[in-house]
């Protein structure tokens, strides 16, 4: 079995697939069964500011609608959900040091590390002294690492969100968070946030003395899922956020473009984790510690464990060690130059590219027949290509579902 150590702010998980901060890590049993799956740490729910009661209105991030989740699969979006939580009120820092201290004994005992998470919100940023008291209230718990997410749900659009960002003032936000943060803290803190928060914030970040980043989702994802029978959306409002396995590619860049910032950091990342395909992708993309969460709502905390051999299967087959593959694909994913030599490569005429069809493969689906340019028909359940007819373009390829049909060169 290939070796899945990595060290992420100086801590050493046994693997580097871990439980991302939401529902899931806010309860007992959640959190048991993920680290008995094998994963290689949890991270809890994000905890809240205690809400006073003069405070007046109440926050809105401080929401907890029931019910609290959407799965999307009966409005055609499968393998996505609307996750509603937001902040529920009690779970304030004493009830996540709580849930820490339970469940710490189950962690030791399966070498899984614990990540504390808190939320500096509009109530911290109004009483900076409560957000230093919820850190000494979490550390005493004795997590391995506290995650600080400040994520678009908690502060205005115009720190959070590319479409309205004030990047002066994005820069201000994160560095005064995380100076408070360093003065307390005693364990690595992960700074969490989306890719355009952390590209022009990131420095300011790094000069306090944070050293651990987890890349993650934001407005990035706002959308709109309308119930056709009720003729309205799901929840009014622009701002709707969607989790799941869409947001790997443009997570996969996030990751990348936040990597290529510099190697003087540690690097997480989660969103549209699903299959061990996504994990060893977004390692490729320059994480050390990838995070899911959807996909264990969907599919239960046997995933864990289903990924972890994938991944150790994936390693052994190619002989690699795991820190040969972190961060392998970035070159290419960030060069203008790369991109610009892969389109002159691929840019050859229609001579040059030979379309061939397996007729011992070839079932006669008929996919590939529906070619717009009329160059390929299925004769006898087999198809066969009229090269007059062909441009090239590779979607028969593409299409056909047991790859019967290449395009040589």
């Amino acid at each position: 079995m290939a070796d899945l150590k990595v060290k992420y702010g100086g801590v050493e998980f046994k693997n580097p697939i871990v439980a991302a901060a939401g529902p899931l890590g806010r309860t007992f049993e959640a959190l048991k069964r993920s680290i008995e799956a094998g994963c290689g740490g949890v991270t809890l729910k994000s905890s809240n500011a205690e809400v006073k009661e003069e405070v007046s209105p109440k926050p809105g991030a401080h929401v907890y609608p029931r019910p609290a989740h959407t799965f999307l699969k009966k409005y055609g979006l499968a393998n996505m959900m609307i996750n509603w939580e937001g902040v529920p009120v009690d779970f304030t820092a004493m009830e996540e040091k709580r849930l820490i201290e339970k469940i710490k004994p189950i962690a030791s005992d399966h070498g899984c590390r614990i990540i504390a998470n808190v939320h500096p919100d509009p109530m911290h940023f109004a009483d900076m002294d409560a957000l230093r008291r919820d850190i000494e209230t979490l550390q005493s718990a004795k997590p391995d690492l506290i995650e600080f997410c400040t994520c678009p749900y908690h502060l205005p659009h115009e720190v959070t969100c590319p479409e309205t960002a004030n990047y002066d003032r994005i820069k201000e936000v994160q560095e005064k968070v995380y100076a408070v943060v360093m003065e307390v803290a005693e364990v690595p803190v992960i700074a969490k946030a989306n890719g355009p928060v952390f590209y022009n914030a990131l420095r300011a970040v790094r000069d306090v003395g944070v050293g651990c980043f987890h890349v993650t989702e934001g407005p990035l994802f706002y959308g709109t899922i309308v119930d056709i029978d009720e003729m309205t959306p799901l929840a009014p409002g622009p701002a709707v956020i969607t989790y799941g396995a869409h947001r790997r590619p443009i997570m996969n860049l996030q990751c990348a473009r936040t990597r290529d910032l510099g190697n003087d950091f540690d690097l997480m990342s989660s969103g549209g984790i699903w299959l061990v395909n996504d994990v060893i992708e977004r390692l490729m993309c320059g994480a050390q510690v990838v995070g899911l969460h959807t996909a264990v709502q969907y599919h239960g905390q046997e995933l864990f464990a289903k990924l972890v051999k994938g991944l150790s299967e994936w390693l052994d087959k190619k002989g690699m060690a795991l820190q040969e593959v972190i961060g392998k694909a970035v070159p290419k994913i960030v060069s203008q130059e790369a991109h610009d030599a892969f389109m002159r490569e691929c840019d050859r005429s229609v001579n040059q590219i030979r379309p061939s069809i397996d007729p011992g493969l070839c079932n006669g689906c008929g996919f590939c027949a529906n070619c717009i340019h009329g160059a390929i028909s299925i004769d006898d359940k087999k198809a066969e290509t009229n090269l007059d007819k062909c441009v090239r373009c590779g979607v028969c390829e593409s299409i056909c579902p047991v790859d019967a049909i290449t395009l040589q060169v």
